[in-house]
């Protein structure tokens, strides 16, 4: 059964950049709330990249800055809500998550990543209604990737059917999504329906497929259902391509 591995891929994946937020318009702008509002938006890009880079200090720093330059802006209070959730401080990061959203309803990433957070605090109802405002905003540049966490999640209570249906979602957003077609061919292996999982390999292309976790799923199918040939053509791709996945990690260690 999976379990937050997949949820937190896609939220790293999430906070690369903050340039594709929503950002709700300032009231009656005037040159200091402008130059105000723009260097708290760099600032908090600057947190989030220390963030990822895992410099925390600096990452505090600069979003703390961010905060005070600008504290009516949703984005600054969404990337402050992201590294309360990486320090672990869950209850500052609901506070802040909840803020950005009451700033701007619409800014979809927030309500995405919320929605992350929550299913991981096990609020599971909380977390989908999360999913479903985020995907509900026509102008959500990346609706796969909230689809994609609501399937990961639903995974988490248990619900195979609905989470099945969430990442078919995603796959018609973006038929190329790979955490989505790594969930379905993982709903597949856990029914043990290999057959029904090498399909939905065969159908997508050597890029797709060309990333860690499903390179190792492909593997272990195609050993399932004798396509030796097949295993042996993802493994060199695993070894060749990211021997320090732990992935390529796992095969070595014969846990393949």
């Amino acid at each position: 059964m999976m379990r937050g591995t997949l949820l937190k891929l896609i939220i790293l994946g999430a906070i690369v950049s903050l340039a594709g937020c929503a950002t709700q318009p300032i009231s009656h702008p005037n040159s200091d709330q402008q130059r105000l509002h723009k260097a708290a938006l760099i600032n908090a890009q600057l947190g989030i990249d220390y963030l990822r880079s895992g410099n925390r200090q600096r990452a505090y720093e600069k979003l703390k800055l961010a905060l005070s330059q600008y504290p009516d802006s949703s984005t600054v209070n969404y990337a402050y809500a992201l590294m309360m959730q990486n320090f672990g401080e869950n209850a500052k990061a609901k506070l802040y998550y909840e803020k950005a959203l009451q700033l701007d309803p619409k800014n979809s990433d927030a309500h995405n990543n919320f929605g992350v957070f929550l299913c991981q605090q096990k609020q599971y109802a909380e977390a989908q209604t999360q999913f479903k405002a985020a995907v509900t905003n026509p102008l959500y540049a990346t609706p796969q990737v909230a689809y994609a966490n609501s399937g990961f999640c639903y995974l988490q209570q248990g619900n195979q059917t609905a989470a099945e249906k969430a990442f078919r979602k995603a796959l018609v957003a973006s038929p190329n999504f790979r955490p989505a077609l790594y969930g379905l061919i993982k709903l597949a292996t856990d029914e043990g329906d290999w057959k029904k999982a090498n399909s939905y390999l065969k159908q997508a292309s050597s890029q797709v497929i060309d990333w860690p976790p499903l390179l190792g799923l492909c593997i272990e199918v195609k050993r399932h259902v004798g396509d030796i040939s097949g295993a042996t053509q993802c493994a060199r791709t695993l070894y060749r391509q990211y021997p320090d996945s732990p992935e390529a990690k796992k095969l070595l260690d014969g846990g393949a």
